[in-house]
């Protein structure tokens, strides 16, 4: 047999590949003891380049189209390259790329010693700056293998993108309770709701279910996996404002598939293992009726309790909401600085109450709800708050939260 004397090579431009890198990067840890998940996997051959990036848990795969077959001298280039792999550190890989022109044509070498089975090296070249890089083995680059997919249905975008982060800042990062680390999809009747909580707060959101989203199993979407779709999802709009992703889960639940439309007409797809755990049935931390009810501006609210909450004591950012008949008094103290306090006006008619409530956390609920006015629901000081949008609001009541109380 004749040897193949063609060069492992391809040309992509440089905005292009640093986009794509950008996407699967998403999915490579800033710090990992396993050397290998440092790096980025590159494939190319027949006009496309196929990029890989993953955590163990989280695979982001991208796909986008090389210049080949467009770029100067085409016919000639195409029959002097052949297929390739090669294995790059993700972190030098943006550092170098972030550097060149956007426009400027790149070109990725292999050279004879980087092979699958053995580390090598690799040759960046665009214009006359030419860089060196240590590929590893490509045959120790893991994967996570595809799961026989069963249940699936598409969404928008912009709709997934926004109900992840109406519900994220709720997801729990204690690692004790594994389980509450992510956001909780499941089906209930026509809906498709998405639920987190760390123990001192709630956020629920109903979103119409999708065509085939009824028999979506239920499954805890881990917090790394939701901040790795933030970006992509985000891009994907970006892309396209209509951008639909579609997604498909295994039998039980235990893994997931996310495939969207990337920014330069390519694509990339998010493989992801759910949390096995079972979460806990959330729905009893929810007043379902309190018999105290006020109106505010979410806006003014917001801003207050930024205002005075700069006064508030820096671990516990408690703010004590002194609450009468259309008035809400708002109070905070540390002991060694001084004290603050703001009032504003509500609709409220019930007996006076004062509660104590995490600042931080009011802030970022009232951050999740779109609406001018919020509705506040509660028993006493000690039972939990519920916010929703006003009945008024056009997402009302599809997103609740709830923030415990907390001593003042």
């Amino acid at each position: 047999m004749a040897k193949d004397t063609r060069a492992p090579k391809t040309r992509i431009r440089a905005k292009t590949l640093l986009g794509a890198v950008k996407d699967v990067a998403a999915a490579v840890q800033a710090k990992t003891t396993i050397p290998i998940l440092s790096n980025v996997l590159i494939s190319a051959g027949d006009g496309l380049l196929t990029l890989t990036g993953t955590d163990l848990d989280v695979q982001a795969v991208r796909e986008c189209a090389t210049d080949d077959r467009d770029g100067p001298g085409s016919k000639e280039w195409l029959e002097s390259i052949r297929p390739f792999a090669v294995c790059l550190p993700a972190k030098a890989l943006l550092a170098l790329l972030g550097e060149l022109d956007g426009d400027a044509m790149v070109t990725i070498a292999a050279e004879d010693d980087a092979t699958a089975s053995a580390p090598g090296r690799v040759t960046i070249s665009a214009g006359r700056a030419r860089f060196r890089l240590h590929s590893a083995a490509t045959a120790d680059f893991p994967r996570l293998t595809p799961s026989d997919w069963e249940h699936s249905f598409e969404i928008k975008a912009s709709v997934l993108a926004d109900a992840f982060a109406r519900v994220g800042h709720a997801i729990s990062t204690e690692e004790t309770r594994y389980y509450l680390n992510g956001v909780f999809v499941h089906p209930v009747d026509s809906d498709l709701r998405l639920a987190t909580t760390d123990g001192k707060r709630l956020a629920r959101l109903a979103l119409d279910a999708p065509v085939g989203a009824a028999t979506w199993p239920a499954m805890i979407v881990g917090r790394v996996s939701v901040g790795v779709l933030d970006k992509l999802l985000g891009a994907a709009e970006k892309a396209d404002e209509g951008a639909m992703v579609e997604i498909e889960t295994n039998p039980t639940g235990s893994m997931l598939s996310l495939r969207m439309p990337a920014a330069d007409g390519g694509s990339i797809e998010l493989t992801a293992k759910a949390i096995d755990g079972t979460y806990p049935d959330y729905q009893r931390v929810i007043p379902s009726s309190s018999p105290r009810e006020l109106r505010v501006n979410r806006h003014t609210l917001a801003e207050v309790a930024k205002r005075v909450g700069a006064l508030a004591d820096a671990k516990s950012r408690v703010l004590k909401f002194e609450i009468e008949p259309d008035l809400i008094r708002v109070t905070a103290s540390t002991l060694d600085i001084g004290e603050a306090s703001e009032e504003l006006p509500c609709s409220y008619d019930g007996d006076a109450v004062t509660l104590g409530l995490d600042g931080k956390y009011l802030r970022e609920a009232l951050g999740a709800i779109g609406a001018d006015d919020v509705v506040m629901r509660f028993d006493d000081a000690a039972g939990p708050v519920r916010l929703e949008a006003s009945s008024s609001a056009q997402d009302a009541p599809r997103l609740t939260q709830v923030v415990m109380p907390v001593h003042v």
